[in-house]
């Protein structure tokens, strides 16, 4: 499967029918994915969530026709797929910052949506091709983990603030020296996990831990199926661009024998993705610039 290809496909969709009621499920159905793989290959691809490109759409079409018709603003709203004229007045305010009237008069310049760059062919840097070319594999037990974790909600703006607050809470409060019977001393996990089709999700700092008998008070327990993990070492600084993941999912994985196993949701009360990946901090981590490891779950394909 052309991953690319397919979710430039779902975004032809969203242009030929943003203004019905779509769902993710709809959209997904049209290039043969699960509503969750297909929001977060989405996510990864184009920077936006499904449920933000389309409405960034849906409000690009709608100022093209406040500057370019006479239509009223209810008509407006509705041919392009908002329920309500208030509904798209907040959503719209919100966006360029001027209520749809006001717009209207003011006749600003419009930059096009999407960006052009969005689907632009990316040409990897020599240290992610180095980390693809250097992939390592192995096989992790199930394991357990004890640590701060925190909601996250990708469709929004700071809803991954979080994160930071989390690895703050760590690091300043030491809660590491809190946590008996670790696995491994000094080596501090970051885990996404539990990630919806509507891209909300959890994400738990945390040290890998022997049992959860002695959980701290305040602290969360989690424990996470065992499998074959692929190892890429990389850094953060790379992680935040996007290219990791994009490479990942658009040429390693396709071009690779392995699948990413099922991430169907156990019901046991301390599981909650069964393989989710893992940010690995070892001891000599400092920065953004210093090397990490990621492992992946994986599965030869059949």
């Amino acid at each position: 499967m052309d991953i690319e290809q397919s979710i430039y496909e779902a975004a032809l969709y969203i242009y030929s029918a943003y203004d019905q009621p779509l769902t993710i499920a709809d959209i997904a159905a049209q290039v043969y994915l699960s509503p969750s793989y297909f929001s977060a290959l989405f996510r990864i691809l184009t920077g936006y969530t499904v449920k933000n490109y389309l409405n960034r759409y849906r409000l690009f079409r709608a100022a093209s026709d406040l500057i370019c018709s006479k239509k009223p603003i209810v008509e407006i709203a509705y041919v392009n797929g908002f329920s309500s004229q208030q509904a798209f007045t907040k959503s719209f305010s919100q966006m360029y910052g001027t209520a749809p009237a006001q717009y209207r008069m003011q006749c600003p310049p419009l930059d096009p949506f999407p960006p052009d760059y969005i689907w632009k062919e990316r040409k990897p840097n020599m240290e992610l091709i180095e980390c693809f070319e250097n992939v390592k594999f192995m096989h992790r037990e199930a394991y357990t983990v004890i640590g701060v974790e925190v909601d996250i909600n990708m469709n929004i703006e700071h809803g991954t603030d979080p994160i930071s607050s989390a690895w703050d809470l760590w690091n300043s409060e030491n809660l590491s020296q809190m946590i008996t019977d670790q696995a491994a001393q000094g080596v501090t996990f970051g885990i996404t996990h539990s990630v919806t089709a509507d891209n909300t999700g959890k994400y738990i700092t945390c040290t890998e831990v022997n049992t959860l008998d002695n959980l701290p008070i305040g602290l969360i327990g989690r424990r996470f199926g065992g499998s074959e993990v692929a190892v890429f070492s990389t850094t953060l600084a790379i992680i935040w661009t996007g290219e990791f993941w994009r490479t990942f999912y658009t040429k390693w994985l396709p071009q690779s024998i392995y699948n990413l196993p099922d991430v169907s949701l156990p019901a046991h009360i301390c599981t909650f993705d069964k393989y989710p990946p893992i940010e690995v901090y070892g001891n000599d981590w400092k920065d953004e610039q210093s090397l990490m490891q990621i492992y992946v779950p994986v599965v030869k394909k059949q």
